[in-house]
């Protein structure tokens, strides 16, 4: 009966360890979006590590043909397999905040997000 007991510890201690780091790594969204007439890709490469309840890392963003910009994740959080940060790009027109909420779903990151002073729209992203 020890030896059931501890097989079982063991086995609920490394599934624990395995769905905490499970959105740590890459991970890509893409959208298609019209502007001006046209039809362009914005591909969002998130790189993502957990530390316990905290969650850290950088957003890399290319729309088009201009060049990436990349920004550190701020607040970022982890709640069993919710997640929430934010980020703040430079763009031509000032700085933007971004803030991302959702949950991992398998190899998918699944939820929101929502600029200031706009609107939210889904966000999803693949496990690269």
């Amino acid at each position: 009966m020890k030896l059931f007991t501890n097989i079982f510890m063991c086995l609920a201690l490394l599934a624990g360890t395995a769905f905490a780091g499970s959105i740590d790594g890459k991970w890509v969204s893409e959208r298609k979006m019209e502007r001006d007439g046209q039809s362009m890709t914005i591909t969002q490469t998130f790189d993502l590590k957990s530390d316990g309840d905290k969650l850290m890392g950088t957003i890399v963003m290319a729309m088009g043909d201009q060049d990436p910009r990349k920004s550190e994740i701020k607040d970022g959080k982890m709640d069993g397999d919710k997640f929430s940060f934010s980020a703040v790009m430079s763009t031509p027109n000032g700085e933007m905040k971004t803030t991302y909420t959702g949950k991992i779903d398998g190899g998918m990151l699944k939820g929101e997000s929502m600029r200031e002073g706009g609107q939210g729209r889904p966000f999803e992203a693949k496990k690269k």
